[in-house]
């Protein structure tokens, strides 16, 4: 159709300002007089082109410059050869239009590349067709450049661009594949903790492509969280050359431990770095160690000096020499071990912590402590070991094992240094399986036990103990789990375990202390890595959290020590479970040269309880005392019975909370065939207890712990009355741990969540409530009365507003008409200034 390129240019022309138009009337006019004259048409279209082209007019249009060029080829194209003789010397030839072509396309980029963004480069690609690569490369530059401006900064977009551009990126903009992976970075740190190691390790592993710009901040906090194993699941899935930084932290704790095998491991996973961090030196120093398992003697003396002097500081250096002092150190000669260690000093460094602390605990000042047998009547021909002392120190329980079979056996205690015959526990022990005890909650109702390498726990029925169940769920479980220990409200379980979060390279010996909180089902959910001030990539073992809830012993071998396994000390700090002090070894009146574990402290903190070899090498059980400085916070303790109405035992549950901010302190199941319950709470404290059980009503009161200088040990006979029983008997009572301001009806902070968790169990049991203000007789009668009245209502309207239903509640204020006590005594006015309440079932509504 010879028109549409005029059809075109007519359109662009009346888009020109009228004062620009003219030289394109002219243009125009020109074409229109052309039609039907090949010859004509094709100088006529170039005349077009050319005008269009010319960047120093007015008239610059590139795209229909293109556009009439190319009309002028196709007319040139269908000219014979006399007709193509015709044309006018100097109008158009074959030269003359690549000439211009080359031009309006050089011109057309200059032009988009002005107008700013990806979408006019994208046009200028899209309709000039095959340009040069010089040109092409150039807008491709451009175009890649602003779309990388133009996205989105967040993480997915970036890398989906990279993805689907990746060709043109290594093609024009190799600049680019970096960049956008560091913008990528970038974005994903934004809205991320660049510290934590498990959101950088989950990056690595949804992301690969990424492993460079990951490898500085994953390096550092794979240092000061060192789960070498973990972080290696997820390392080996990217390209390790990208990530020289992480490899090295990862190289560091295969030859911190010393070992070939692990440094061998090392070359195996990482090939590209098999020659790197002077690894063939620490393979040929890991050659030439003695053979540790056989001890130090005399005639190897050369061979350990040598080895420690090239190891160092690797731990198996650690281990030899403490290999070579152990003699001095059994026999005491405290100075003869620190003249051989300081020789060995230098190998370590300066500031070893291990060598350091070794040299301060050789120095320190004893106390004079001496392990004893417990008693007698426990240790017997065979071996005890494992033991396990229950926090009202009333019965020991331990493993016996008698050349065929470990059992459990509990001993009663008779006096502050005798025990009863042992006996075993029947429904604990079996014929197919080795058992001993783990630990025994603070109440005494639940034992966790170990049985055929799998922890186990029993509780406490009327007749005996449970059967036994697995701790955890078989998804939970870690790869092995060893001591195990709760904390005195029930909540907390910390334990040993080898797991692939353990700190450091993953090997047999490697054993990290967890803790686990229990869920609302009961069950006990992930277990929780105790973190690098306590765990090491050795042996960290055999966990005792005391009674007081902040003080934890357990053993190591993987921060110095006098030894195999040594006994430390740690504090938790703050309200959480994950930051603990820095470990103390308890000295060398506690620790050797042996493996020193299983220590179970008493809830006075004054005695240890271990097992240990005799004379006859055969396992018995000992005590030894605490030094003082490595003591647990005192605690003061509670104990007693719950009763019925009818004086029998009840079954029921005493919880203890922190009456300032709600948390539980302790709880403890009373025995179901005794009644007996007992508990420890830390000092310092407003305690408010509760007793709680199906069908009974929640029996509460109070201990005030704050400023108390000793601990407090209290007996107390609480009476447990079922809601059934008080509903028909209409007696009042009492609600001990609600607390007003003096002389005033504001309610106490310390009383809300008492009121609160009263208000739900209101609520839960469908009962009604008169609730009853008292005052002593302090002040006149009217006053004393308007004071009751205003009391009870306040507990009404709290009660209320906690979600107890309204019409159900009703206040009435007494005075001080009914006294509980006589008002002689501060005591006796205190008593008798209550709130009491008075139950009765609420009545059914129709269709209930």
């Amino acid at each position: 159709m010879p028109y549409r390129p005029m059809l075109i240019f007519l359109l662009a022309v009346a888009a020109i300002p009228a004062s620009l138009a003219q030289s394109y009337q002219d243009a125009l006019k020109e074409l229109q007089e052309a039609a039907g004259s090949p010859v004509r048409e094709t100088v006529a279209y170039f005349n077009m082109a050319k005008l269009l082209a010319d960047t120093l007019s007015p008239h610059f249009q590139p795209d229909e410059a293109y556009d009439a060029l190319q009309a002028a080829q196709r007319s040139y194209r269908k000219l014979n050869g006399r007709q193509q003789g015709r044309l006018p010397a100097g109008s158009y030839s074959p030269a003359t239009a690549r000439e211009l072509k080359q031009h309006i396309r050089e011109a057309g980029l200059e032009h988009y590349l002005q107008k700013g963004g990806s979408a006019p480069l994208r046009h200028y690609l899209d309709h000039y067709g095959r340009i040069p690569y010089e040109l092409e490369a150039r807008a491709m530059k451009a175009l890649l450049g602003f779309r990388l401006r133009e996205l989105p900064h967040h993480i997915d977009s970036l890398l989906l661009f990279a993805a689907q551009q990746e060709l043109a990126l290594k093609r024009y903009r190799p600049d680019l594949v970096e960049a956008l992976k560091d913008q990528a970075f970038s974005a994903w740190a934004a809205a991320s903790d660049t510290r934590a190691l498990p959101a950088l390790l989950e990056l690595l592993g949804s992301r690969p492509e990424l492993a460079a710009q990951i490898d500085a901040p994953l390096s550092e906090a794979l240092a000061r969280e060192p789960y070498i194993t973990v972080a290696e699941q997820y390392i080996r899935g990217a390209d390790q050359r990208l990530m020289p930084k992480t490899v090295r932290v990862v190289y560091f704790y295969h030859y911190y431990t010393g070992a070939w095998s692990d440094l061998l491991g090392f070359q195996n996973r990482y090939p590209f770095f098999r020659d790197s961090f002077n690894i063939g030196r620490a393979i040929a120093v890991a050659k030439m160690s003695p053979d540790l398992s056989l001890g130090y003697t005399d005639d190897r003396r050369e061979v350990y000096e040598r080895y420690i002097e090239l190891a160092a500081p690797a731990q198996q250096a650690y281990v030899a020499l403490m290999q070579l002092v152990a003699r001095d150190l059994e026999e005491g000669d405290w100075n003869g071990a620190m003249a051989d260690i300081r020789r060995f000093q230098p190998a370590f460094g300066p500031s070893d912590p291990r060598i350091n602390e070794l040299l301060e605990n050789l120095q320190a000042q004893g106390e004079g402590l001496e392990a004893v047998g417990v008693s007698p009547a426990v240790n017997s021909i065979f071996g005890e070991y494992a033991p396990v002392l229950s926090a009202d120190g009333e019965w020991l329980y331990f493993c016996r094992f008698d050349e065929k079979d470990e059992n459990i056996y509990r001993s009663k205690r008779l006096g502050p240094e005798e025990w009863a015959r042992p006996e075993a526990v029947a429904e604990l022990n079996s014929t197919t399986n080795h058992e001993a005890p783990l630990s025994i909650s603070t109440d005494g109702q639940q034992l966790l036990m170990y049985q055929g390498g799998e922890v186990m726990y029993a509780t406490r029925t009327g007749s005996g103990w449970s059967a036994k169940k697995p701790f955890f769920e078989e998804a939970r479980r870690p790869d092995w789990q060893g001591m195990t220990v709760l904390n005195s409200s029930g909540d907390v379980a910390v334990f040993a375990a080898r797991s692939i979060w353990c700190t450091g390279a993953r090997n047999e010996h490697n054993i990290d202390l967890f803790l686990s909180f229990r869920e609302a089902d009961g069950s006990w959910g992930d277990p929780i890595n105790l973190g690098p001030a306590l765990n090491t990539p050795f042996e960290d073992r055999s966990p005792f959290l005391h009674p007081d809830m902040r003080t934890l012993y357990f053993s190591s071998n993987g921060h110095g020590g006098f030894g195999d396994l040594d006994v430390y000390v740690s504090r938790r700090q703050g309200e959480g479970w994950l930051d603990w002090s820095e470990p103390v070894n308890l000295g060398k009146e506690i620790n050797g040269p042996g493996q020193d574990w299983g220590y179970r402290i008493s809830t006075d903190g004054k005695w240890a309880y271990f097992s240990g070899f005799s004379p006859g090498w055969r396992e018995e059980l000992y005590r030894v005392g605490v030094p003082e400085a490595y003591r647990p916070v005192p605690v003061s303790t509670i104990q007693g019975q719950l009763v019925g109405v009818d004086g029998q035992p009840v079954e029921a549950e005493v919880v203890v909370r922190d009456m300032e901010t709600g948390a539980v302190a302790g709880r403890s199941v009373a025995d179901p065939a005794t009644g007996r319950f007992f508990l420890t709470l830390p000092q310092g404290g407003l305690y408010s207890y509760t007793v709680t059980g199906e069908g009974l009503f929640p029996v509460s009161n109070n201990l005030d712990l704050r400023g108390q200088p000793d601990v407090l040990h209290r007996e107390e006979a609480v009476r447990v009355p079922r809601i059934a029983e008080v509903i028909a008997s209409g007696e009042a009572l009492p609600l001990p741990n609600l607390f007003f301001e003096t002389d005033s009806d504001i309610i106490a902070r310390e009383s809300y969540a008492e009121l609160r968790r009263l208000a739900q169990w209101l609520k839960s049991n469908r009962l009604q409530a008169q609730i009853g203000g008292h005052t002593d007789n302090a002040g006149g009668q009217g006053y004393n009365q308007e004071l009751s009245e205003r009391r009870a209502r306040a507990v009404r309207k709290f009660l209320i507003e906690s979600g107890a239903p309204p019409e159900g509640l009703t206040a009435v204020g007494f005075g001080f008409s009914q006294p509980v006590a006589g008002n002689e005594t501060a005591e006796g006015r205190a008593a008798n200034r209550r709130v009491e309440i008075r139950l009765s079932r609420a009545p059914r509504r129709n269709g209930e």
